[in-house]
């Protein structure tokens, strides 16, 4: 199992219950490309080259191979209650939610 570097595994809250992390990905190729990892609590989590960045709210992403514009808002407060919405380079909305991390 992985090792968040808290000390926990991966997906292991502090209390010792097991949270879902869900993957966001553009949907560009087969298999997908990954975006982020994001929890139930709303933790976004993101690598970049040897950088890794942890979020909470609303990010920005542009797919590494097809160059669409990403955005996961996880806030709670998106148009029409839809917290996942992705935005293709012409300004189209496709919600499109993450699924599982296996």
């Amino acid at each position: 199992m992985g090792n968040t570097g808290s000390g926990l595994p991966r997906g292991q809250a502090p209390d010792g219950s097991r949270g879902a992390i869900f993957r966001w990905e553009c949907p560009c190729q087969e298999p997908p490309v990954l975006l982020a990892t994001y929890g139930p609590r709303g933790r976004i989590n993101i690598k970049v080259r040897d950088r890794y960045w942890h979020v909470v709210g609303q990010v920005q992403a542009i797919c590494p191979r097809c160059g669409a514009e990403h955005i996961l808002d996880l806030r709670g407060n998106g148009p029409n209650g839809d917290t996942h919405g992705d935005r293709a380079p012409g300004g189209a909305g496709h919600p499109h939610p993450g699924r599982e991390a296996r």
